[in-house]
């Protein structure tokens, strides 16, 4: 009689594998709510700069209240959690 190797999972080894799937979901999910509060700190303060400095960094006021008024979950692809 022989013995055979079976690789099945386990319900054990099923919940750990979704365990870490759910804990890497969730990092990623800090990471982008983390994300969103430094763009809407960002936003903050531009909206405290004074015309000259607006200049300075190549905006006008109105583009800064635009910027300033999009929404808390609405950041650039260039500040997006890297995976």
């Amino acid at each position: 009689m022989t013995t055979a190797t079976f690789h099945t999972s386990s319900p054990l080894s099923a919940r750990t594998h979704g365990a870490r799937v759910l804990g890497l979901d969730l990092i990623r999910f800090a990471h982008y709510v983390l994300a969103c509060l430094e763009v809407a700190r960002q936003r903050r303060q531009l909206m405290t700069l004074d015309e000259r400095a607006l200049k300075d960094v190549g905006i006008n006021r109105a583009d800064a209240d635009h910027e300033a008024g999009r929404d808390f979950w609405d950041i650039p692809e260039e500040q997006m959690p890297r995976r």
